[in-house]
């Protein structure tokens, strides 16, 4: 694997971002950039603002200051810029918050048939491609 250039953007670049639940500071100045290609453990203990971060990025939470960019777009109040980036990102926390009453495959590939609108055959393709590269692919149809 290559360490991804420091001349390379960053594909999410976080500048002074705090976060307030009420009067608790749960993120407090948090200044990160990750690059294309680039693996992070996001580690701590529980309640420390792991998840809240990650649900940041992806604009399923507002932080109340500082910046937040992925590839190139400011994570504001435009929507649309905030839905264009949350088609290229796919997220599951640790309550995974699937579709019970759908497969593991069909979870997967929900996304790719609804919102990329890509033939079946496709998204099961690569939905298995995915499986196999974590070696799961026998959970496909649980």
């Amino acid at each position: 694997m290559t360490t991804p250039s420091a001349a390379t953007p960053p594909a999410i670049a976080i500048a002074g971002m705090h976060k307030w639940y009420g009067d608790f500071h749960v993120l407090q100045d948090i200044n990160l950039q990750v690059r294309a290609g680039e693996r992070l453990v996001i580690c701590g203990p529980s309640g420390s603002g792991k998840s809240t971060m990650i649900r940041c990025i992806n604009r399923l939470e507002r932080h109340q200051q500082g910046s937040i960019v992925v590839n190139g777009v400011e994570l504001s109040d435009d929507l649309r810029a905030v839905d264009g980036v949350r088609t290229d990102a796919g997220m599951v926390f640790q309550h995974f918050n699937l579709f019970p009453h759908l497969t593991v495959l069909e979870n997967c590939i929900l996304a790719p048939t609804q919102v990329r609108r890509m033939p079946r055959a496709q998204a099961v393709e690569l939905a298995m491609r995915y499986l196999e590269r974590v070696r799961i692919p026998d959970q496909a149809g649980k």
